[in-house]
């Protein structure tokens, strides 16, 4: 049953259309709680086809939604994290990507003081299975974490089945 709460993907990366493509093919919210960035043409190609609520820009999807994944390298992340930075208050940001580590104090630099943040490390295992690790700031609610986790957590699933 998909949770109704409102999600915004934004960044670049190879994981920005494998995390629009796992809301959107496992039902994890309506289609329509979904708001991607007109400016974005990887993740509204990852949408073709399904009901999703363009906004003219990045700042436009965040203000609209309750969680915000952000998607980027470890060094293009402070960019990213930028681009929203004036708008992320009241809203869970989850910093995913593929590092040993990204530390909570170092992303609440680039950001808003008040933001809810959450960190999805995306591992590989030595079998080459991906999965995440999370951490989480004190005001992060943790009702808007769950389903973040659960993102994140069916992207791995999705790209471990297709190999």
């Amino acid at each position: 049953m998909p949770q109704n709460v409102l999600v915004s993907v934004l960044g670049e990366g190879k994981y920005l259309t494998a995390l629009v493509r796992a809301i959107l093919e496992k039902n994890i919210i309506p289609t329509r709680f979904l708001f991607l960035s007109a400016k974005n043409e990887a993740s509204l190609q990852a949408a073709e086809g399904y009901d999703v609520t363009v906004c003219e820009d990045e700042l436009s999807a965040v203000i609209k939604s309750e969680i915000v994944l952000i998607t980027a390298s470890r060094r293009e992340m402070p960019t990213e994290l930028a681009k929203i930075s004036s708008s992320s208050q009241k809203r869970v940001v989850v910093s995913v990507c593929d590092s040993d580590k990204v530390d909570l104090a170092y992303l609440s630099e680039r950001i808003v003081a008040a933001t809810e943040l959450m960190a999805a490390v995306l591992h590989r295992d030595e079998d080459g299975r991906l999965s995440a690790s999370y951490e989480a700031s004190k005001l992060a609610r943790p009702f808007l974490c769950r389903p973040a986790r659960d993102i994140v957590d069916t992207m791995c699933e999705m790209l471990n089945e297709e190999g």
